[in-house]
């Protein structure tokens, strides 16, 4: 995975502070996440996780914190078409009461994200594409964070704000989660108006605040 990037026209990569602290910022691109590799059946993922989903999906929020058994540390679910524009906090944790290890020999750790994933494509690095089918599930493993660019003079500055934003959420909230994405949405305008020029960063991704993790 590479170790800076900008995630620039990948809108399905993720962008996170942890602990509340503004440095250091964590990615995930698109392509480092939607391979088939990542995707667990539903029976692999806990019922309980499963359950939260459900709970996302009646409620329209984003993601929860979901705690390991007589743990403070978890995972965090996302249900992705939940993600928008605003920020949001997240729903009320979960807790799973046990983590069997599935048929594929592999079980959750701590710090993994959890994606309840929407339909779309995603291109790889070698210029093929892989495609998610709403409803399906996809882990990204704690050990496969990237550091998301380094030198602070070369971050878009709409992910810098957005960043900046959900952290004073956080404080003045003291919600554990909050997620939103710098991309601008479809505007229906009407047909006699000019249409818009693109912006000259376009940074297209979502931008999270996963406080809840310690790593």
């Amino acid at each position: 995975m590479s170790i800076e990037s900008l995630n620039v026209k990948d809108l399905r990569s993720f962008i996170f502070s942890i602990d509340n602290s503004s440095e250091p910022v964590y990615q995930v691109e698109s392509k480092h996440w939607a391979r088939g590799a990542d995707r667990w059946a539903p029976e692999e993922i806990p019922s309980e996780i499963r359950a939260k989903v459900a709970e996302l999906e009646r409620n329209g929020k984003p993601g929860a914190f979901v705690r390991f058994p007589e743990e403070d540390d978890g995972v965090y679910v996302l249900c992705e078409k939940n993600i928008k524009m605003l920020p949001e906090a997240a729903d009320a944790d979960g807790v799973i009461t046990s983590l069997p290890e599935t048929n594929q020999g592999r079980h959750l750790s701590h710090y993994d994200i959890v994606i309840y994933c929407k339909a779309g494509t995603v291109q790889a690095e070698d210029g093929s594409t892989y495609n998610t089918e709403e409803g399906e599930y996809y882990v990204i493993r704690y050990n496969t964070w990237g550091r998301y660019v380094l030198r602070q003079d070369m971050r878009p500055k709409d992910v810098a704000t957005t960043r900046e934003v959900l952290n004073l959420l956080q404080r003045l909230h003291g919600k554990d989660f909050l997620s939103m994405t710098p991309d601008k949405p479809d505007e229906r305008v009407p047909p006699d108006m000019v249409e818009p020029t693109d912006a000259i960063v376009a940074c297209n991704c979502y931008v999270l605040n996963l406080a809840r993790f310690k790593r």
